[in-house]
């Protein structure tokens, strides 16, 4: 199985412990944009933007566009894209995982 997300503690309602990937969407033009998708073990769907419509991680344009270039050039063979994702979303949005989680 590919790279996931476990919760520590699982999200009550709907019982949710833990998030595999389902898409990422890298958009450059009109603006730099970011869109993860991550099905949770209950089958629904969590979304992650970069710009982050909050403001609670990357949120400007510049940015994401740096996030952008890093990922292009990034070397694959050591950490796997999902990899880097998902511990950028564990920085980027702690909130969104209650209790703390782990890539596994």
């Amino acid at each position: 199985m590919p790279e996931a997300i476990a919760l520590t503690t699982p999200i009550a309602t709907p019982a949710i412990s833990g998030y595999a990937p389902a898409s990422i969407a890298i958009t450059l033009l009109p603006s730099p944009a970011i869109t993860v998708t991550l099905v949770g073990t209950n089958g629904g769907l969590e979304f992650f933007q970069y710009p982050s419509p909050a403001g609670t991680a990357m949120d400007t344009p510049a940015a994401v566009l740096g996030m952008i270039q890093a990922l292009n050039t990034a070397n694959l063979s050591t950490r796997s894209l999902w990899r880097r994702v998902f511990d950028r979303l564990l920085l980027d949005f702690p909130s969104r995982f209650v209790g703390g989680a782990t890539v596994q």
